[in-house]
């Protein structure tokens, strides 16, 4: 099960400078002019049962540029109530600034944005999550944004690990242990 990183009412945006400034909270972060990015993300509505989502959406538009703003929406199968925005967008030469907007086009329904990631086209990106009190990995997001899901036992050993993929979630490791109750003697 997916935690949800920003519940969207309207819109969320973010702004990023372009002129050498770093993002606000993000210095490692300094996408360029004319370099293509790839954006990704998972979408869940507070919708009944559908076969795609319909009032999430990603829009990305550049300060000061000519460029037409691009809105991106979820495609492919929705698994396990989430369904995924994979898109490419080049930095407009002349834009100064990029604005991403987390965006529900719907009127009452609520909709939820996980595993925002942007990384360079000719990059790859990896994400791990950690349980916060035990520090625990619990999950480990694969370079299309796909988890590799870690469950534990009360006593913290590993019990189960589910991948997530294009066809559902599956387990793909199963483990069991205990302590005998019988007498030997």
């Amino acid at each position: 099960m997916k935690k949800i990183l920003y519940l969207v009412c309207v819109v969320l945006s973010l702004g990023i400078n372009l002129s050498g400034l770093y993002a606000q909270n993000c210095t490692s972060f300094k996408p360029k002019q004319n370099e293509k990015y790839v954006i990704s993300a998972w979408i869940k509505e507070d919708v009944g049962q559908v076969l795609t989502y319909n009032y999430g959406k990603i829009k990305i538009s550049f300060a000061e540029s000519a460029e037409v703003p691009v809105v991106f929406v979820p495609k492919g199968k929705i698994i396990d109530g989430w369904q995924q925005i994979t898109e490419e967008f080049v930095i407009p030469a002349d834009a100064t600034g990029l604005n991403i907007e987390l965006l529900n086009s719907g009127s009452t329904d609520l909709v939820f944005f996980d595993d925002i990631r942007i990384f360079p086209y000719n990059g790859s990106m990896k994400s791990f999550v950690y349980e916060p009190v035990t520090q625990r990995l619990m999950a480990e997001l694969d370079e299309n944004n796909f988890a590799t899901l870690y469950e534990y036992d009360k006593e913290g050993g590993l019990v189960r690990v589910k991948k997530e993929t294009e066809r559902g979630v599956y387990t793909i490791q199963e483990t069991r242990s205990g302590t005998s109750t019988l007498n030997l003697d």
